[in-house]
């Protein structure tokens, strides 16, 4: 991830996927040859890391490792590019926070994206 400075005072920050030459279509799952059409040309880009949430939980009762950060909310976001990733809305009380609503990366931390919705 990459962060690019659009604007003045914005900050975007950029999500690495693979992109297939053959079809366009990306992924942001490691693979050797893309799902869609079957090519092996993949290359490695970037695009915006903002999109819409997909589906999300709240969780309640997590892991022994994640108690003290209860409750936390981990979505699948649908980037603006058409792929799909799994991490945490920072915002878990928010009535902003459903299906549909657009996010953000902020940062990557312990290798979890943090979105938080956008304005």
């Amino acid at each position: 991830m990459r962060c690019s400075h659009p604007g003045k005072g914005l900050r975007m920050m950029n999500i690495r996927v693979l992109k297939c030459s053959s079809c366009g279509k990306i992924s942001s799952i490691p693979a050797y040859f893309c799902k869609s059409c079957r090519s092996e040309k993949l290359e490695e880009t970037e695009v915006p890391g903002e999109g819409t949430i997909y589906t999300y939980s709240i969780v309640h009762v997590p892991l022994a490792t994640h108690e003290k950060e209860a409750p936390y909310t981990v979505a699948i976001v649908e980037l603006e590019g058409g792929c799909k990733i799994t991490g945490r809305i920072l915002e878990t009380s928010s009535d902003k926070l459903s299906v549909g609503a657009s996010v953000e990366v902020t940062e990557i931390k312990d290798g979890v994206y943090l979105f938080k919705l956008s304005n």
